[in-house]
């Protein structure tokens, strides 16, 4: 096993490639997967958001047992790889299937499609995702050479999802119907799909040759559910895990409302075409791609825990207050100045996200070696496992949140029969869109700040660590015969 220390560029670049796999699937999910199955397949507000927090919170279960599932396989591949080749072709499948939902079916027959739909995508993506993950805490130990490696890794990422983004609005919803076009979904789905498989088989042989970079398994004792459990149990005992748990948990609910109900609210809140919508959903990715670069100096500079609230501050702003201000009429920008004036403040926000987020993934692995100081045994797998579990946990109440918001203010599902995109919505649901979509997601991002001020873990005690963990991996290796 080879030092931890700086990472060629070469397999830096070609690990990152992995992430798009999560950069396209999610955000795809995101922005428009809602949209899809209320307004285009007719599927109630409140079924479609109880179909996908489903799947989210299946999933959530599954990811520590997936996560102990890797730390401790053995196999020539290593104890990652074999996950991720599992789940590759797997997301892919599913990825289309779920913007392929069969015509013709009863409300309840596709709200049970969809159900299963969502919690087998889910669980295919934690089997490439966590191990992938887990991965980049392994490449090295150097405290500034892990941010960097997390941030080509967000780089990477998100530039799939700016190719989501353009190949969704500028080519495949741009012609008649826009978003609203039911067979736009599939040829969308079945491209993105090439391409991120692209980007998983790029990644998995730089795992394959990084071996000696990664760590052994863990060992484990007992049935793979009495292990989980124990394990679970020495994770949170960790008090720097558990802030990172509960911050992550309140951010996401925060991106979860706010990312699901965002399609619905630039058509109805702020009355953008679908050509708007994209100019602004393009300046909140090129933020988080430009704010990758930028996160790397920063993060030098300033300690990581600073890094994160700055962005998370920065992030509330930018998504709640317009909202906030329109409702109280003092934010009266409309048509294409209301566009540029927003794509100006998610594009800030955007690189405050990308830090935040790059921060974030290397506290976690920080917090992974705080876990061996104090118990003995590597757990990366059931860090980045919690971590996915907080995220797709709250992503699930977004997702529910947003779907009973449409239900409560009774937003139609037969949108063609009220002209479309271009229908005229009382003022009332159209107001109430905009409370949730803005200052009632800030609630969840106020929580996210306030959690965060609790992390303890800076890059003095982190570095402390690391010369307690050397002295003792050099003595087992003496004391090996």
């Amino acid at each position: 096993m080879t030092p931890r220390g700086k990472l060629p560029f070469g397999q830096k670049l070609g690990y990152s490639a992995g992430q798009v796999v999560d950069g396209i699937v999610s955000q795809s999910l995101s922005i428009f997967l809602l949209f899809y199955v209320t307004t285009v397949c007719g599927l109630p507000g409140g079924l479609a958001g109880i179909a996908l927090a489903t799947g989210l919170m299946v999933d959530a279960v599954m990811d520590p047992l997936i996560g102990s599932l890797s730390d401790g396989w053995r196999s020539r591949m290593g104890r990652r790889l074999p996950f991720m080749l599992a789940g590759l072709p797997a997301v892919a499948l599913l990825f289309v299937a779920i913007f392929t939902l069969p015509t013709g079916l009863g409300t309840m027959a596709l709200f049970a499609w969809l159900t299963l739909l969502s919690v087998l995508l889910r669980i295919a993506m934690s089997l490439f995702i966590l191990p992938y993950s887990a991965v980049g805490a392994e490449l090295s130990e150097d405290y500034v050479e892990r941010s960097s490696i997390m941030a080509w890794r967000w780089g990477i990422g998100m530039l799939g999802t700016l190719v989501a983004v353009v190949l969704g609005f500028g080519i495949f919803f741009a012609g008649p119907g826009g978003t609203a076009n039911h067979g736009a979904y599939t040829p969308f789905a079945i491209t993105l799909a090439v391409i991120f498989v692209i980007g998983g088989l790029i990644s998995g042989p730089v795992v394959g040759r990084t071996l000696d970079r990664q760590y052994p398994p863990a060992f484990g004792e007992g049935g793979i559910h009495t292990r989980v459990l124990r394990e679970l149990g020495e994770v949170f005992r960790n008090r720097s895990f558990r802030v990172l748990f509960g911050s992550a948990l309140l951010f996401f609910s925060a991106l979860g409302t706010h990312a699901t109900l965002g399609l619905h609210t630039n058509t109805f809140f702020w009355h953008f075409t679908s050509a708007q919508t994209q100019i602004v959903t393009l300046a909140v990715f090129a933020g988080l791609l430009l704010g990758a670069p930028l996160a790397g100096p920063l993060l030098k500079r300033l300690e990581k825990r600073t890094v994160l609230l700055i962005g998370l501050v920065g992030l509330a702003v930018s998504e709640t207050v317009p909202a906030g201000l329109r409702l109280l009429g003092l934010f009266p920008f409309q048509g294409t100045i209301l566009m540029w004036v927003l794509s100006g403040i998610v594009f800030v926000g955007g690189i405050l996200m990308a830090a935040a987020a790059i921060a974030f993934a290397s506290m976690m692995a920080d917090a992974a070696d705080e876990h061996e100081h104090l118990f003995g045994a590597r757990r990366e797998g059931l860090y980045y496992a919690g971590w996915a579990f907080a995220s797709k946990a709250a992503a699930g109440v977004g997702a529910l949140i947003a779907g009973t918001v449409l239900q409560i203010i009774h937003f139609p599902t037969d949108l063609a029969e009220h002209g479309g995109l271009a229908a005229r919505l009382p003022d009332g649901m159209i107001h109430w869109l905009g409370f949730f979509y803005g200052p009632g997601a800030g609630l969840l991002y106020l929580g996210a700040i306030i959690a965060t001020f609790l992390y303890r873990l800076d890059a003095s005690s982190h570095a402390g660590i690391m010369r307690d963990l050397t002295e003792r991996r050099a003595a087992t290796v003496v004391a090996i015969p």
